[in-house]
């Protein structure tokens, strides 16, 4: 066989001459890549809105010459050529690719090149959900979020690792206590790609960023960007290091987070209807909170034990329905009636935010009688939705007669269904609403893909997908400030790259992560100072853990939070009380209370002390390595052995650096930091300068 050496400091690649299939990948001499079994594969798109599959192996002929691939011959599409291109740079080593002869009746939706193969006994990271170390790959390979293409949404199948979106960032990262590779999309425009690893028999990981083109019908294509590879020593952190570096070289200075932030408020979360769940026809009845002014007692009594302002956060508030967008004003009881609670809030120098639920639209609540069927109808509303490659119509999201709603995704592409969310958006903020997530249900802020043909983007996915979120947030931000308001926007998960700046405050989701792996804070750690979380409602923590077994997951979570730079948060089941999650019912035994407050008042109290690092500072590896014990987290499919206290290191926008070291349990611990021993009192935070 003949092969092809590609070189630079920090790697050597190896790819097969008369394939372009990449064979081998080296650092020090150490082996990081196993052979791919493909050099890459496409997918063409018909009018009709069928597909065909094509792969390298289907081309009968391939040459190489100065870098360049290039194979022709493919016996079911003769005309297509594609050239695959590898440039060493002295950092990394570059991939292009370039499809021509697609013919007219065809468009090219997407393409996955260069097709990366890495060992199953290493840690892989993925950009899911802020971050995730998967060290079980195969786990997946017989669950709902078993790996496919990304694809139109269906009811009842994971959508898929999808940037931008529940992937927040382009890159992935293989690793052991030696060497790792890391492999990224420099990216500027932000495409849709997916972040993806597919767990092969034996010993292999093929990692996926299957790229959607935003092709025409018969029209080329010529990838904007390169994809890279390069070797290096570290973990996950040292990989998001490089990431960030190649980030902050092109991206626009920050804007300044809201001046709120500075109080650092905990974020105190109910609904003011139902006992914990959203689920059942006419079953949610208001409760302990509503009207709205019975929660302020609670929240005073909070307030309080917190030494902090507090942000109360509601759901289940909307006029409409609960979760029934795009549609959520005017509120349940009317406006007089929350503003009641708004300017109480306001009084004490507290809070108001409001959840929302996205840029889906509902046809039926699956909890109350609200219809918009009739509108649907009369107004032919049903052109302006998310549609699959054969002009069908679903949503996958939150999306059942036994979940929240029966609808559709709104398409951002169409100016009708962006003025319908821009309307509800700037009647909150001319209310006086100080937080609204705007987009949860759209984690990250990203959307679902559209194949419509009668659309105003091209007929398969590409970047018009993210340019429509990003049109969305620049004529709600312009709405928001004509009605006279800073009101901040917010999303389900951490905000995903394209949309940082618009996004500042979000509802962390590392909780989704446990199912697939451990979470790592990697999006604080790449943009922590320009967009910020709070610890979230956790929502569904009591179907991923045994709450019950480990009682201390909730200091954990909120710990883990803490750590990532995010301020804290808690949300309350009846009577003022701390709950382990939203979704857990309010009849389910509670959390120690006095444990959890103990720790939320303590670690916030470091929060304001040390703004420069957890609110303007940017996350760094550790200053010194930090020894202690371990804590068991026992979820509903196996056991995670985690470390009994957390860390992280910080550095100010004056150069300061420090390291904190938290003990989340309510017993006092000996840790080693560097060289030196400390006492940690339970339930708190040390600050230890550089």
């Amino acid at each position: 066989m003949k092969t092809v050496l590609f070189e630079i400091p920090d790697f050597t690649l190896i790819v097969d001459r008369e394939r372009g299939r990449i064979l081998e990948g080296t650092r020090n001499g150490h082996a990081l890549l196993l052979p791919s079994q493909q050099a890459f594969s496409l997918l063409l798109r018909h009018r009709s809105g069928d597909s065909a599959l094509l792969r390298e192996s289907d081309f009968e002929i391939c040459r190489y010459a100065d870098g360049v691939f290039s194979y022709e011959k493919c016996a079911s599409f003769p005309e297509i050529t594609v050239e695959l291109t590898v440039r060493c740079s002295p950092r990394f080593i570059s991939f292009t690719n370039a499809v021509a002869g697609v013919p007219d009746d065809w468009a090219l939706e997407w393409i996955d090149a260069p097709q990366v193969t890495v060992p199953k006994d290493r840690t892989l990271f993925q950009p899911l959900y802020d971050g995730l170390l998967v060290t079980e790959p195969d786990r997946r390979n017989h669950t709902s979020w078993a790996y496919h293409p990304i694809e139109f949404t269906k009811r009842g199948q994971a959508f898929g690792s999808m940037f931008p979106g529940r992937c927040m960032m382009q890159f992935m990262a293989d690793y052991d206590d030696r060497e790792g590779v890391f492999f990224a999309a420099f990216d500027r425009q932000r495409i849709p790609k997916a972040m993806e690893y597919e767990p092969l028999p034996g010993n292999a990981i093929r990692l996926s960023m299957q790229t959607f083109t935003g092709c025409g019908f018969g029209a080329g294509y010529t990838t904007p960007f390169e994809y890279v590879l390069t070797g290096f020593s570290g973990d996950w952190m040292y990989a998001a290091s490089i990431y960030r570096e190649w980030y902050e070289s092109q991206a626009a200075p920050r804007s300044p987070l809201p001046a709120w932030m500075e109080k650092s408020p905990v974020v105190v979360i109910y609904p003011v209807l139902g006992t914990g769940l959203d689920h059942g026809k006419h079953k949610l009845k208001p409760n302990c909170y509503y009207p709205y002014g019975k929660a302020v007692p609670h929240l005073k009594a909070l307030k309080q034990k917190f030494d902090s302002p507090v942000m109360a956060l509601l759901m289940h508030w909307e006029g409409t329905a609960p979760w029934a967008p795009p549609y959520i004003w005017p509120p349940l009881g009317g406006e007089d009636s929350l503003a009641e609670l708004r300017d109480r809030l306001h009084a004490e120098g507290d809070l108001l935010g409001l959840y929302a639920s996205g840029t889906a639209w509902t046809q039926t609540s699956s909890i109350s009688d609200y219809s918009m069927v009739e509108k649907c109808a009369e107004e032919g509303l049903e052109k302006y939705m998310l549609r699959g490659p054969h002009g069908e119509i679903d949503a996958a999201v939150c999306n059942g007669e036994n979940s929240q709603r029966l609808g559709y995704d709104l398409c951002l592409c169409e100016s009708w269904s962006r003025r319908q969310i821009v309307g509800e958006m700037a009647k909150v903020a001319k209310f006086g609403a100080d937080y609204c997530q705007c987009f949860d249900q759209n984690n990250g802020g990203g959307q679902h893909i559209c194949y419509s043909q009668k659309h105003h983007h091209p007929p398969v996915p590409g970047p018009a997908q993210t340019e429509s979120v990003l049109q969305l947030l620049r004529e709600i931000r312009t709405a928001v400030r004509k009605s006279g308001s800073d009101m901040a926007l917010g999303c389900e998960s951490s905000a995903a790259e394209p949309f940082v700046d618009d996004l500042p405050f979000n509802d962390a989701r590392p909780n989704f992560a446990l199912k697939h792996g451990l979470p790592v804070p990697a999006q604080s750690f790449v943009f922590h100072g320009r967009t910020l979380c709070f610890a979230g409602n956790q929502c569904g923590i009591s179907w991923i853990v045994k709450t019950g077994e480990c009682p201390e997951n909730i200091l954990y979570r909120e710990a883990y939070a803490f750590n990532a730079g995010d301020l804290l948060a808690v949300t309350l089941k009846e009577n003022g009380r701390i709950h382990w999650c939203w979704c857990a019912e309010w009849d389910e035994p509670e959390p120690d209370q006095d444990s959890i407050m103990t720790l939320v008042r303590n670690l916030n109290a470091v929060r304001k002390q040390y703004p420069e690092f957890l609110l303007h500072g940017r996350m760094i590896e550790p200053l010194q390595p930090v020894r202690a014990g371990t804590w068991t987290m026992k979820l509903t499919d196996r056991e995670l052995s985690l470390p009994s206290v957390l860390h992280n290191s910080w550095q100010a926008p004056d150069g300061r650096r420090c390291q904190i070291v938290t003990n989340y349990l309510a017993r006092e611990q000996t840790v080693t930091v560097g060289g030196q021993t400390h006492k940690l009192p339970p339930l708190t935070a040390i600050v230890l300068p550089s």
